[in-house]
């Protein structure tokens, strides 16, 4: 009696443990978030599975938040093309795709399947299920995959704000301020309204150095963010921006009517060496800055 009670805690405790995990993309996220570009598209799903299967996976929508044991018509849940025993029980893993029309959407979200046609954000969840063989052989055993979500979110960011800082070089530094919800960006440059030069960036990289410009010329700058989404913001304001040409030491030394004498008594005293130090300063200064935003 004590080894059977034993036998059927191990079974109990492997059909507890074992599972069936859904996830999106190479980073193997949880959690799927698109926006309305995407809406067309299908997305990759990989399954992958800890147990012995003796049933094909099931799979569906819910828009409850809550995987039932099975799929539920009743409630809005919507089905989807199952995983055949042969397949489930052939690999360790698998991938099918989702198509994002097939997402129930309520009623009053208009658009193509639904999707699209609404800025409110909406969550989905995807469930699966399958049977693995008891300890008598029978194959009753109810097997839940752990849910995964999809959100739709059709809103797009607010709006970045931009500034600029001349001084440089053929180059200018970009500031953008990005709203919370923004992931990545691009600053775009404009000459004569035409743009010129573009230069992709991450949120919380710091101000953007974009060189390959004219000194003495006046440029417009203005920049986009996108979410996690995939929404793309409104373009900012546009602000202008001169780069200016940035003298060597030497350059300045002899703009400060400076003369190379040799030895200590180079620099010397008073006014002169003053100057000259001064142009020292300003052209290290200058210089480590640079080389800060370069980073």
């Amino acid at each position: 009696m004590r080894t059977f009670l034993l036998t059927t805690a191990l079974l109990l405790s492997t059909a507890a443990s074992a599972q069936v995990k859904f996830t999106f993309g190479t980073a193997n996220r949880e959690t799927l978030r698109f926006g309305k570009a995407d809406c067309p598209n299908p997305v990759t799903v990989t399954w992958t599975r800890t147990i012995q299967p003796c049933d094909r996976l099931t799979l569906w929508i819910s828009t409850t938040g809550a995987c039932q044991a099975a799929v539920d018509t009743s409630k809005g849940d919507v089905p989807l093309d199952e995983v055949s025993l042969a397949t489930f029980q052939g690999s360790n893993t698998g991938t099918f795709n989702l198509a994002l029309s097939r997402l129930p959407f309520g009623a009053s979200d208009a658009g193509p399947g639904g999707c699209g046609g609404t800025t409110e954000e909406r969550t989905f969840t995807l469930c699966g299920a399958t049977k693995q063989g008891d300890y008598l052989g029978s194959c009753n055993t109810a097997v839940s995959a752990t849910a995964a979500r999809v959100i739709y979110d059709g809103m797009p960011p607010a709006t970045p704000s931009v500034s600029a800082s001349s001084g440089f070089d053929q180059a200018a530094s970009i500031t953008v301020n990005a709203p919370s919800d923004a992931i990545n960006g691009r600053v775009r440059v404009y000459r004569d309204n035409v743009e010129v030069r573009a230069v992709d960036w991450s949120v919380g990289k710091g101000a953007i150095l974009v060189d390959g410009l004219e000194n003495d010329v006046t440029y417009e700058v203005d920049a986009y963010v996108t979410d996690e989404a995939g929404n793309q913001s409104e373009p900012s304001a546009r602000v202008q921006v001169t780069p200016t040409k940035t003298y060597g030491f030497m350059e300045h030394y002899a703009g400060a009517n400076g003369q190379e004498m040799g030895g200590c008594g180079a620099v010397g005293g008073g006014v002169a060496g003053g100057a000259v130090l001064a142009v020292l300063g300003f052209w290290l200064f200058s210089r480590r800055n640079r080389s800060w935003l370069e980073q």
